[in-house]
């Protein structure tokens, strides 16, 4: 499938999100958007979805609120997303099985997959 040519490189797409398990879907359904008018096939579409998911269930603290921003960057060749989680109650701390579970699950859906902080990026390239 061709891109659309509705997205370009350079465009951003930025998503500021309550921290809380609702909201989720919002950044999916974005995530799955600007892959289909990319020209990614259905099963790069899932997978990407299935990376934002699980990046968004790794920040997400509900108990103590704050937000998730979610920015999407279009490439010449990738969708780069960065995603950062803010907690209300201070830094994030992420239990070695969450660590394990994203890392088993996101490890084959995208090109590359980096945890700095409360801070995910991803990338997927086209």
């Amino acid at each position: 499938m061709e891109p659309s040519g509705e997205v370009t490189s350079g465009d951003r797409v930025r998503l500021v999100l309550p921290a809380e398990p609702g909201y989720g879907r919002i950044a999916r359904i974005a995530a799955s958007s600007l892959a289909l008018r990319l020209g990614l096939s259905f099963a790069e579409i899932e997978d990407l979805r299935l990376a934002v998911d699980e990046t968004v269930i790794l920040l997400l603290r509900p108990e103590v609120g704050g937000e998730i921003t979610i920015e999407f960057a279009i490439g010449a060749d990738s969708l780069t997303i960065d995603a950062t989680g803010a907690p209300s109650d201070g830094p994030l701390v992420f239990e070695p099985e969450a660590l394990a579970r994203f890392e088993a699950l996101v490890g084959d859906t995208v090109d590359e997959h980096s945890i700095d902080g409360s801070h995910v990026r991803l990338v997927a390239r086209f």
